[in-house]
């Protein structure tokens, strides 16, 4: 086979795959908790030139995605961390949200968020959420231990208005990542550029509370896969939390909105 350098490839490489011009969330429920944190802590974790926004905001959230058009109607749930932030490149200058780390159930997305749009995706055990009365939760495990959870309690429905704004408020959420793939040797990098990630989300309904979330007592030398990931959030503090929020609705992660960020 001769390959296309235009052309579209996930490994294997010598089998090439259908592409996808976007994935497409049709039923999604999300929670979020956000809290202010330490900002010399934020600084050691983003690369630059990404910057902590002026208010050093951690999220943390968790997505369950019951119907999934590149899984065939197939679901799966993630779960991860995103700080606030501000690009501060070249030619460009942008605020909005970078992904830290997302674990995520489901091989095929991780491979295809990582290779194509930057996103840190690692494997994990992320079960269904759990609700009882007005109290969501939502948490990922490797090996039994646990990773991260989010809750949101006491929650109170918002208002066809208040859904509205939030949508609004959505247009303009800018999600970005870093897309580095090793040398072969695995020093340096093949491939190595901040990314802006065609996401948009649409919510249908939606719930505020009082957002919380705790990170696992695990570290690299029990849990080399995500232990020492799970160290570096605990240095993230929580100072004072902010919100939490139990959105349900719509998602869709379009390639032709997907780019390098300069």
């Amino acid at each position: 086979m001769r390959i296309d350098p235009e052309g579209s490839y996930f490994m294997p490489v010598s089998i090439p795959q259908r592409p996808i011009k976007a994935g497409v969330f049709e039923d999604v429920w999300f929670i979020a908790a956000t809290y202010e944190s330490d900002k010399d802590a934020m600084v050691a974790l983003l690369p630059e030139p990404f910057e902590p926004a002026d208010e050093p905001l951690v999220t943390v959230w968790y997505a369950r995605c019951p119907q999934v058009n590149f899984l065939a109607g197939a679901d799966y749930n993630m779960i991860g961390v995103d700080l606030a932030t501000f690009f501060n490149g070249a030619k460009e200058q942008l605020s909005g949200n970078y992904s830290l780390v997302l674990w995520e159930d489901q091989w095929n997305p991780v491979l295809r968020g990582r290779d194509l749009l930057g996103v840190p995706k690692l494997m994990a055990s992320v079960p269904d959420f759990t609700r009882e009365s007005d109290n969501w939760r939502g948490e990922g495990r490797e090996n039994g231990s646990l990773l991260l959870n989010v809750s949101v309690e006491r929650t109170k429905a918002r208002t066809v208005s208040q859904v509205a704004e939030a949508n609004e408020a959505m247009k303009n959420d800018r999600w970005m990542g870093w897309k580095y793939i090793p040398n072969v040797d695995g020093k340096g990098a093949a491939v190595s550029h901040p990314t802006l990630i065609g996401r948009q989300i649409t919510i249908a309904e939606s719930w505020v509370g009082e957002g919380s979330i705790s990170y696992g007592d695990i570290n690299g030398e029990t849990h080399p896969w995500s232990g020492d990931i799970v160290t570096a959030l605990r240095t993230l503090e929580v100072k004072q939390y902010r919100s939490g929020t139990v959105n349900h609705g719509s998602m869709t992660i379009t390639r032709a909105l997907n780019r390098v960020l300069a």
